[in-house]
């Protein structure tokens, strides 16, 4: 049987590494594996709560430094609506059906708003994970103006087949106060 043992000395001296160089790498290995936390688990649509959607989506956001969201059905009504009609079109986009503040509008939500879409994730991880290696939708995931949200995922026509349309929402003075 081979057995491998790492020799301190002998690794250092072979100059390859220094031991600062070598705390420096681990301390940023460190640090890259919280930036990169991915909720675990293979969540179908058909396995889907709001149970686990708020499970996953905020532990994703405290694992980042972030505060959790509540769960507003109002906005959740909002992304079926925008999962479902994307579904049937069979296409991905934000300008279906409206814009994003008509939208959210047509359902009685009046606060400041953010979206993000995906489309062909067979999971709850997988959109999650699409959205966090995605600047722009990983800023709205892990934006802290956010509140509340919405999440729905509806299957149907057209590329991608599963459609997923998270809505966040938010107070306008937290946006007002930033300007």
């Amino acid at each position: 049987m081979n057995t491998a043992i790492f020799d301190e000395k002998l690794f250092f001296k072979s100059k390859l590494i220094t031991k600062r160089n070598f705390l420096i790498l681990g301390l940023g290995g460190a640090l890259g594996a919280c930036s990169q936390y991915l909720p675990e688990g293979r969540t179908s649509p058909t396995m889907l709560s709001r149970e686990i959607i708020m499970a996953k989506i905020n532990a994703t956001r405290i694992a980042n430094g972030v505060d959790p969201l509540a769960y507003n059905p109002v906005l959740a009504r909002a992304a079926q609506n925008q999962a479902r009609l994307m579904a049937e079109k069979g296409e991905l986009s934000h300008e279906l059906g409206g814009t994003l503040r008509e939208r959210v509008t047509a359902v009685g939500y009046q606060g400041a708003v953010g979206e993000n879409l995906a489309g062909g994730q067979d999971t709850l991880e997988d959109a999650i994970r699409g959205w966090l290696e995605s600047r722009p939708h990983r800023n709205t995931l892990l934006n802290p103006k956010f509140t509340e949200f919405g999440l729905s995922v509806a299957q149907g026509n057209g590329e991608y087949e599963i459609y997923w349309a998270m809505i966040f929402g938010g107070s306008f003075e937290a946006w007002q106060q930033s300007i």
